[in-house]
């Protein structure tokens, strides 16, 4: 049986705690979402394939699709779906969702039950394909549910109103105002409920935060109810204090504006006003419990109103690491771990950005959580690889990051391959190679250990053996853009443009999911680069311009396209585009030389690598790989560099440079 989350952040696991590496690949994920959410009317198979690849031919997304179910059954060694023709539902013999736990709840009237279920908004910051009607009908979706969870909630909050069980209402009413925080309606009831249980200075300060986010979120400079409320609230010299009654406020002599028509909400019954007038936190059914607390914590603690101000970053499922004997960490702290999974599998310098945020949040809940040391490692290793962030400040926290993950769990794989990761940084290659052997050997199905494994390889001049790994990597996790991306370029760079020209046709040429191929500029500089060796230079161009559009004059970007012009035999066309790179970025200096050598002006090029004080991971892969540093090869000062870089004496002795 397997456990799939889609209220709040989207997440997959197996109640053995093994889930299988492959079953958390982003489509994967995406189809059981989508059925789950569609609940026991299901989809028809035209429906899934418009939504998931709206910019696919019918009979491609046709294959699609029958391709992802057959990997998705293969994945989980059973079958999740239940098929009725041309419909498709999700089985929930196989798989639980708590959309279903939680509709059920609300059919029931089991408002306690909905609540725990409610994890925060559907699919909160899930991204899948940039068709609009797939965000439209998830958006739609999602309306539905939380107009379902405000009404559990509001119905706790009058009962307990009913029962005069103060703390309880102001508990209720608070997390209805989270979750609807511009309705003046709810922000009335919250200061009401504050004042009747006698904190009127709390019920003050509400009032006044509120009327700050009307006006910072919709230019509202006042709410007439809610400043006669604060009025009513605010004794003055000589007046009488503020006494409150079950229909509003009134002064002595004189009474408020009747209290706001009451939401509509289904009649409560005598059992649920039994069950709510006990303390709301404990009196939850076995089933809600089953799901764990977290979704609960996230609701009181009002991680749904964080999680809704992260719209702009886009989320990518990826499953948490399973582990026989791990162990159970505090839910703010999961739950702030499976967001940073979720923005670190975007591998955009955004995406990488929010997880550290949420990974370090939650090594600050829970400081003996290892893997989220591991997961703050990993975003540290590729803002540094990626040149995003300054690599002198990203690799050394890395590095202790792994090593604190590692101190917590050795048997974790992920701390080893992102310290393996930076030890290629520091040019450690004997000791990253044996820490990647070592990721790998505690999880053979970690794609990513096997992913960078490949370019510590690629760097050493193991051609050969960089393709394999990077090609097991790719057969791993076929759904990793950034994967396939590594292998295409190997394939490209040991001499078969073809087959990396086919592979990226394969991959990211119908792929769907197009925004996220247009935010990454180093697949599509990669991209670039294969379409040139193919000969296919209005490609190469048009795509390497793409890269530009989103690194601004960026060196490593610039080279690219410039590199394309040198092939097309226009040096000065060459030098026009790479007077446009950033000379203050930390890697100008290498690519300046990698020009020149480019242009065959070898002193000009040792000179510039003569200033270089940092050798980031990806120059120090071309370096003895790229086919147009040809010109420089044989002169006695590369071999001398590469030496000094320890690329020399570190590669195969049957592979000499090119």
């Amino acid at each position: 049986m397997f456990v799939l989350k889609v209220l709040g952040a989207l997440s997959f696991e197996s109640e053995n705690g093994s889930l299988p590496p492959t079953a958390s690949q982003k489509r994967r994920l995406g189809l059981l979402a989508l059925l789950a959410v569609a609940g026991p009317r299901g989809l028809s198979r035209e429906r899934v394939q418009a939504y998931m690849w709206p910019e696919s031919s019918a009979d491609r997304s046709r294959h699609a699709l029958d391709q992802l179910l057959y990997a998705t059954r293969s994945a989980l060694d059973a079958d999740p779906f239940l098929s009725s023709g041309r419909e498709l539902r999700l089985d929930l013999a196989v798989v639980r969702s708590d959309v279903a736990e939680f509709e059920e709840a609300i059919r029931a009237n089991s408002w306690l039950d909905a609540v725990a279920f409610y994890g925060g908004p559907l699919l909160d910051g899930f991204h899948l394909a940039s068709g609009g009607d797939l965000e439209t009908w998830i958006e739609t979706e999602r309306t539905r549910l939380r107009v379902d969870y405000q009404k559990a909630l509001e119905t706790l909050a009058r009962t307990a109103d009913a029962a005069n069980d103060s703390a309880n209402a102001v508990s209720w009413w608070r997390k209805l105002g989270m979750s609807d925080p511009l309705s003046s309606r709810t922000a009335s009831k919250v200061i009401r409920a504050l004042a009747k249980e006698g904190d009127r200075g709390a019920a003050i300060e509400y009032a006044r935060a509120f009327s700050r986010l009307l006006r910072a979120e919709l230019g509202v400079e006042r709410d007439p109810a809610i400043e006669k409320l604060v009025a009513d609230l605010t004794p003055r010299a000589g007046s009488v204090e503020p006494v409150l009654s079950n229909t509003g406020f009134r002064k002595s002599g004189h009474s408020s504006a009747p209290d706001p028509t009451p939401y509509q909400a289904e009649p409560v019954t005598e059992a649920a006003s039994r069950e709510t007038s006990n303390a709301p936190h404990t009196q939850i059914s076995a089933r809600a419990k089953s799901w764990g607390w977290a979704a609960l914590v996230v609701v009181i603690t009002g991680l749904a109103v964080a999680s809704a101000n992260t719209d702009k970053s886009r989320f990518v499922a990826r499953a948490a690491p399973s582990r026989h004997n791990q162990r159970p960490a505090d839910p703010d702290a999961r739950m702030a771990y499976l967001r940073g999974l979720n923005a670190w599998s975007d591998r955009s310098k955004e995406g990488l950005d929010t997880a550290v945020i949420f990974f370090r949040r939650a090594t600050e809940i829970d400081p003996a959580y290892a893997e989220a040391y591991a997961g703050l490692a990993d975003a540290y290793v590729l803002l540094g690889y990626s040149g995003y962030r300054p690599a002198d400040a990203m690799f050394p926290k890395a590095k202790a990051s792994a090593l604190r993950g590692i101190e917590l769990d050795s048997t974790l794989a992920a701390p080893h391959a992102a310290l393996a990761h930076e030890l290629m940084w520091e040019r450690d290659f004997a000791t990253s190679e044996a820490e990647y052997r070592k990721a790998i050997t505690l999880d053979p199905g970690y794609a990513t250990a096997h992913q960078w494994y490949s370019m510590l390889l690629f760097m050493l001049g193991r051609i050969h053996e960089a393709v394999a790994e990077s090609g097991r990597a790719a057969s791993l996790d076929p759904l990793s853009l950034q994967i396939q991306n590594t292998y295409a370029t190997f394939l490209g760079a040991s001499g078969q443009p073809a087959a990396a020209l086919r592979h990226y046709e394969q991959v990211v040429g119908e792929e769907p999911d197009a925004e996220w191929v247009r935010r990454n500029p180093w697949l599509l500089t990669n991209m670039a680069t294969v379409y040139a060796a193919n000969g296919l230079y209005d490609k190469a161009i048009r795509t390497a311009e793409r890269a530009l559009e989103v690194v601004p004059n960026h060196p490593r970007a610039v080279t690219a396209l410039a590199a394309i012009y040198i092939q097309m035999g226009k040096p000065a066309m060459a030098r026009k585009v790479f007077a446009r790179a950033d000379t203050a970025n930390e890697h100008y200096a290498v690519y300046r030389g990698m020009m020149h050598a480019r242009l065959g002006e070898a002193d000009s090029a040792f000179l510039w690598f003569d200033r270089v004080e940092k050798w980031g991971i990806p120059m120090m892969m071309s370096l003895p790989n790229d086919g147009q540093l040809q010109p420089i090869r044989k002169d006695p000062r590369y071999a001398t560099l590469l030496k000094r870089l320890g690329l020399l004496s570190a590669q195969s002795p049957t592979v000499a440079p090119r």
